[in-house]
């Protein structure tokens, strides 16, 4: 048999059929956009029935060159000569199977750990399903949901592998979330195969339309699974001083959901540098404002109670999907049990343009041991494990990270900066982590596709604004230091504006290895 795209594997369920279709229509509909697997789940239906509407189907995936797969039942695929079958763990073995089938034919299996998928590729399996990824309203799971985590360790095993092993994500796969699980959870050059989608296309009335989505979304890769390019630290300190020039002139809209007590400040601090900010946690304008195309979100994690994680995910998801920007702070990261739950379904469940927090917070978001005092990290690794924590949790997660402290270290997994500017003032000021993430959104809005580059232009902006309000005449603590920092915000926003990159000669950058 030709090698088989897995891209977009359609799996049925009659339950959910639209009115005004049926099981066949759905069908025809879905390989006409480009479905590319289709398998035929019928859990509750006699075996004549089921014969007859394999047959049925059969006649559309055949004609158009589409494989198409049984799930579980053997006596069903050899009824119809189907190209093979799907099973689950409880269900015939694998020799079994094949020996029943005869030659040529797929045999796919479910995993859902390391120890199940090396069970299957010694079985000689030509696929694995691999989930549960996420609760599903189609089936109840037998496990608990593996995640992105759980993906990437079964991709972990495959990759070194010498006979390749196809992998399709199961388990709530829609056009929300694919581009994320398909391309976040590469392992080097070991990716997803493709996503079994159920109800996003089963109960579509649109279902060419979304199929043609996913396979937009598991083929073209995003701008962020791949690094962007790498500058020497002289040349990013040029073209940084021409991205903070261009947030002035563009305007992004910064969406801000973040800790109420910072509101006022991070508004002002978006205000000088020339961006335009908006608060809001209201869930239906999510949609409306992340359309706009100069938009980003800055998600910061003030509060990590249920109800706010999944108003946070709701704004994520609406940026995702339109590939805005969205910069997560993950305050207070380890300071509890609940926070630390919280960072985990929020990695999750979406993907972030950056990721920005004290040493503390980005230790803990790696799932290192960190030290935190309510939302401020007490914790003092030497610059070396910053940078190891730094590049291995950019890569990991296809990312910028930037851990903020006495240096600042920035990376994308592949290029690494540290930035030595900034003033001890900027740490006894209530917000000024959270305002620095709200600047980064804008700059990130306006680099597009270069999230390293504008990290590390917003936050030289950002240390060398701080450094020169700490020289200024008339600054005794913090009381008068904010009031000059953010002059000294629009200072530097308004200079570079005008062509005058003089306060670049203050950047103290480092590329590191």
């Amino acid at each position: 048999m030709a090698a088989i795209d897995y891209s977009v594997y359609f799996v049925t369920d009659s339950g959910m059929i639209p009115e005004g279709s049926s099981l066949v229509e759905q069908v025809r509909r879905a390989v006409a956009g480009g479905a590319t697997i289709v398998q035929l789940r019928e859990k509750d239906t006699e075996t004549r029935d089921f014969i007859e509407r394999a047959r049925a189907v059969h006649a559309i995936t055949k004609a158009a060159g589409v494989p198409l797969l049984i799930n579980d039942r053997l006596d069903v695929a050899l009824a119809i000569d189907a190209e093979g079958v799907h099973i689950g763990q409880d269900d015939i073995d694998v020799p079994t199977a094949r020996r029943l089938l005869g030659p040529g034919k797929v045999v796919g299996l479910s995993v859902t750990y390391v120890h199940e998928a090396e069970a299957a590729y010694a079985a000689g399996v030509d696929y694995i399903g691999v989930g549960t990824v996420y609760n599903t309203a189609t089936k109840t799971p037998k496990h608990a949901p593996i995640g992105l985590a759980g993906l990437r360790a079964i991709l972990a095993y495959l990759a070194p592998l010498p006979r390749y092993l196809p992998a399709v994500a199961i388990g709530s796969m829609n056009p929300t979330n694919t581009r994320m699980v398909v391309h976040q959870t590469a392992v080097g050059a070991r990716r997803l195969d493709g996503v079994a989608v159920v109800s996003a296309i089963m109960a579509s009335r649109e279902p060419e339309a979304v199929v043609r989505d996913l396979l937009a979304q598991v083929k073209v890769p995003p701008h962020w699974a791949q690094p962007a390019p790498a500058r020497q630290a002289s040349d990013a300190v040029l073209a940084a001083g021409a991205l903070t020039a261009a947030v002035r002139r563009t305007t992004p809209l910064v969406h801000n959901i973040i800790n109420r007590v910072v509101t006022n400040f991070a508004a002002n601090a978006d205000l000088a540098v020339g961006a335009s900010p908006i608060m809001t946690e209201n869930v239906p304008e999510f949609g409306d404002i992340s359309s706009i195309p100069s938009a980003g979100l800055l998600l910061n994690m003030g509060f990590a109670t249920d109800d706010m994680v999944d108003m946070y995910l709701s704004a994520v998801r609406e940026y995702n999907v339109r590939q805005r920007p969205v910069v997560y702070d993950p305050v207070g990261a380890g300071a509890s049990a609940l926070r630390r739950a919280a960072v985990k379904k929020l990695l999750d469940r979406g993907h972030y343009d950056v990721i920005k927090g004290n040493e503390g917070e980005i230790f803990s978001v790696a799932g290192q041991a960190s030290a935190m005092r309510g939302v401020d990290s007490t914790s003092a690794a030497p610059l070396e494990a910053r940078v190891a924590v730094v590049k291995a949790l950019a890569a990991q997660e296809k990312t910028v990270v930037a851990m903020t402290g006495a240096e600042d270290v920035i990376s994308d997994g592949a290029t690494t900066y540290v930035v030595r500017n900034g003033h001890s003032l900027l740490a006894d000021i209530t917000g000024s982590g959270c305002s620095l993430g709200s600047i980064v959104v804008g700059y990130v809005a306006v680099a597009q596709t270069d999230a390293l580059l504008a990290t590390l232009a917003a936050v030289l902006h950002y240390t060398i604004a701080g450094e020169r309000a700490a020289a200024g005449a008339g600054v005794r603590g913090p009381g008068t230091f904010v009031p000059a920092f953010l002059d000294e915000l629009y200072l530097v926003s308004k200079e570079s504006a005008a062509g005058d990159l003089a306060w670049l000669g203050a950047a103290r950058v480092e590329l590191v290895k």
